[in-house]
Order: structure tokens, then C-alpha cells, then sequence
């Protein structure tokens, strides 16, 4: 598409974004992170065991809430927030150092004190984007030949849950997928539905067909979970989260329990995240995030982890193998307000390979992570670039023991690679 014809298309179908306003929170500003810390409490253990005070006094805890003041106390910590794990069986508790202690020192101490299960810093994750009429314009579909694909499946009855900024609930759409939404971003409740990001990842994956307008999405017939636990910048638009909100989220993730939870979005290593997505994947939910291409791949949380499908947009010879790469440029999807865009990045890759994921369990309800990361990585054909990108029709052909061939690339998309199971030789999901 040339750049005269899409200036001229956003100036079309774009609009100008009102921002909602977002109250004071302490957890919310940059420059509070290193005052926060966050540590649980074994919640199964509390009423039972002798909780010995940092300083040596010794008493007896009636509950939970009595062990986690004496830590407060012993430690000069001031409580921001309290909240439940029930998947991991704690009490997770958010507080602002008092005094002089740095950070780090206060860490050691929990991390000595007995009644404390575990402790860590507030860490920052971002979300990997750059800041049926239109069907014409979706060129990545297009190459994918994804109405033909769509006589085969649409992902029907599968469920997609979205961990990200808000959604717009109202977009004709969306509106319709979406079954549950729930906010985690405590200074930011009022704009759910102005989200940028995740309204347009959940446009990659799953908007309407045949509904006489805009596009389509790669499984138009799947079911949206929303959980926001991510947040946009009134002012810059950058979009951002904390790991307490992604903590949140996925406890009640695990409660809802959908088929694929999509995290277009990457950070630090976290132990808390790490263990619940090893629950969630324990559960048989299939996990999809993106890769942080700036950064090495051992760097890029939770893509990075055995069980998640790994999903990048260029081609890296240090990642070769280790994850799956997906159109990810001048998307077009959805926008809040009932308008559309153009997106591009990782995240939308990642969406893309979710509705892909959703595509493959219509078929195949039972798929596993790993079977779902192994098709998907042997469909892959080189695109104009000469990259090994995922082919939809391929990768649903193999997860469906099917030979349907009208839904193949054109040849002058895509040319097949020779030995395609090279590409997983270093990779793989835990089964």
C-alpha cells in the first residue's frame, strides 16, 4: 500500500481520542516505584503458626490480617493494598516503605522474616505496539485467504482472554464477542472503553464477519474475556502496566478459566507471574505473548517461559527456533469510538497468533500449548522478505488432519521452506 494511500485512509477512518482522567494512586507513578514494595503471606499457614516478631517477641496469630500488620509493624511498612491468590493459597499485600530504608535493604529483611513467603519489587511491563468495507485494505488476511479458511473454522466456542489495556465494549465489532470484562488498574476506572491497545488486539483476533462493516478478525466467532491490567497515559499515550495489576489479573484469570490468554506484553522476570502461568498452563489454557525484539530473548517475560508460545514479528538468528513469527505491520483493526487504524509491533503479531490458536481448538478442542506451538511453527512459509512467517491455512490444515487447499497463500506471497521442522529444533513447550 503506498504511503499516499494510507495517510489518506487513517485520515479517513480515524478519530481523534478523548482521554479519560485518571485519579491519584501512589502504585501509579514513576517516581513512587522504589518506595513500594509487595510480599505474601501463606494464607493456608496463618492460623495455625506461632508468628515470632522481627524484633523477638512472641504471639500467636489469630488470622492472616494479624500476621500481616506485625509485619508491617516490625518492618515501618504503611499498607497501599490487600489482595487474595487464592490459586497460589496467599495473601499478597502492597506497602510503601517508611523512613529512610532503601528498597533493596527492606527486601532483605522480608525476605529473612519467617512469616513472609515471598517478597519483590513493583515491576513495570509495557505493551509491545508502536504509537467489512475496509476488508479490501487487510492485507495480511487477504494473503492468508482467511474467507476461504473461515469455511473451515472460525473459532466457535472457544473462549480468548485478553490481559491488557481496556477494550471498547461498545465497538460494533467487538460488542458482540465480548462475555467478561474486569479492571485491575485501581487509578484508572473510568477509561475502560478509550483504551487504544487492547481494543486493537482484540480486533486482530476476533472481529465480526459479515456485518456490513469494517473488517474482519481472524476468528470472528470467538468469545472475548477482557482483563485490564494496563493502563494508558492521558498525556503521552504510552501504554503500560505494573506487575501487582498483571498479578491481580491472573488470579481471576484462573477463575474464568478461558481456552488462550493473549499478553501482548513484556518485562522483568517475576516469580509470582511465573507461577501462576505455570498454573494456568497446568489447567490446559494455551499461552501466547509477545517477544520484546529489543532485548534478548531470555529478557522478553513471559515469552520467554517454556510454556508460553513465543511470538515476534523479525527475524532474529538468536531466536531462531524459539518462536513463532507473525505478521505484525500496518495492521488494520479496531479503534475506540467505532473507527479504525493501522497498528503495528509485536502485540499485534501476537494477536494475530492467537486467533490462529482459537482456529486450530474450534477443530480441535483437545490441542495442547505444545502441539498448537509445533503446527504452527512447521506451517511457516517465507513471506516478499524472505522471513519464515506462520501460514493460517497450513497451520489449521495439520491441527485438523485436513487437506483443504482452498484457503492456500498465493504463491507470489509466500514460497514453501524446505525442511520447515527446522525451525522448532531448540524450541518447544513443555507438554
Amino acid at each position: 500500500m503506498s504511503g499516499l494511500l494510507r495517510t489518506s485512509i487513517l485520515l479517513i477512518i480515524t478519530l481523534s481520542l478523548a482521554q479519560g482522567c485518571a485519579g491519584p494512586n501512589r502504585l501509579a507513578h514513576n517516581d513512587m516505584f522504589g518506595r513500594n514494595v509487595m510480599f505474601t503471606v501463606d494464607a493456608s499457614r496463618a492460623s495455625s503458626v506461632m508468628a515470632t516478631s522481627f524484633v523477638g517477641k512472641s504471639e500467636y496469630a489469630d488470622d492472616v490480617d494479624a500476621v500481616i500488620e506485625s509485619v508491617l509493624e516490625s518492618h515501618s511498612l504503611h499498607k497501599i493494598s490487600q489482595f487474595s491468590i487464592e490459586n497460589l493459597s496467599v495473601e499478597a499485600v502492597v506497602a510503601e516503605i517508611s523512613g529512610n530504608k532503601n528498597l533493596s535493604e527492606v527486601i532483605r529483611a522480608l525476605d529473612a522474616d519467617s512469616r513472609v513467603e515471598s517478597v519483590q519489587s513493583i515491576r513495570r511491563f509495557k505493551l509491545l505496539s508502536y504509537n467489512d468495507p475496509y476488508f479490501s485494505l487487510q492485507n495480511t488476511v487477504n494473503g492468508d485467504r482467511i474467507e476461504h479458511i473461515h469455511e473451515i473454522t472460525t473459532g466457535k466456542n472457544v473462549v480468548v482472554g485478553l490481559i491488557d489495556t481496556g477494550v471498547d465494549r461498545r465497538h460494533p465489532e467487538l460488542a458482540d464477542s465480548i462475555v467478561y470484562t474486569n479492571n485491575f488498574v485501581a487509578h484508572d476506572q473510568v477509561s475502560f472503553d478509550l483504551d487504544e491497545h487492547g481494543t486493537a488486539v482484540a480486533g486482530v483476533i476476533g472481529s465480526a464477519a459479515n456485518n456490513d462493516l469494517g473488517i474482519v478478525g481472524v476468528a470472528p466467532d470467538i468469545r472475548l474475556m477482557v482483563f485490564k491490567a494496563c493502563h494508558q497515559e492521558p498525556a503521552s499515550r504510552r501504554t503500560s502496566c505494573d506487575s501487582v495489576s498483571i498479578i491481580k489479573a491472573l488470579n481471576d484469570v484462573l477463575q474464568q478459566q478461558p481456552d488462550i490468554l493473549n499478553l501482548s506484553l513484556s518485562g522483568p522476570r517475576d516469580e509470582i507471574i511465573e507461577k501462576l502461568l505455570k498454573s494456568a498452563s497446568s489447567s490446559g489454557m494455551v499461552l501466547v505473548a509477545a517477544v520484546d525484539e529489543t532485548q534478548p530473548f531470555d529478557r522478553s517475560f513471559p515469552a520467554s517461559m517454556e510454556e508460553v508460545i513465543a511470538v515476534g514479528t523479525s527475524f532474529r538468528q538468536d531466536l531462531t527456533g524459539e518462536m513463532v513469527l507473525a505478521p505484525g505491520t500496518d495492521m488494520l483493526t479496531t479503534a475506540p469510538g467505532a473507527t479504525y487504524g493501522f497498528k503495528s509491533g509485536s502485540s499485534m503479531a501476537t494477536a494475530y497468533v492467537s486467533g490462529i490458536a482459537a482456529l486450530m481448538k474450534e477443530k480441535v478442542p483437545d490441542l495442547t500449548s505444545a502441539q498448537i506451538y509445533d503446527y504452527l511453527l512447521q506451517s511457516a512459509r517465507l513471506d516478499e522478505n524472505e522471513l519464515p512467517v506462520v501460514d493460517m491455512c497450513s497451520a489449521v490444515n495439520q491441527a485438523a488432519n485436513t487437506a483443504y487447499r482452498n484457503c492456500e497463500r498465493v504463491r507470489s506471497m509466500a514460497a514453501h521452506i524446505e525442511n520447515p521442522t527446522d525451525q522448532s529444533s531448540t524450541g518447544g513447550l513443555a507438554n
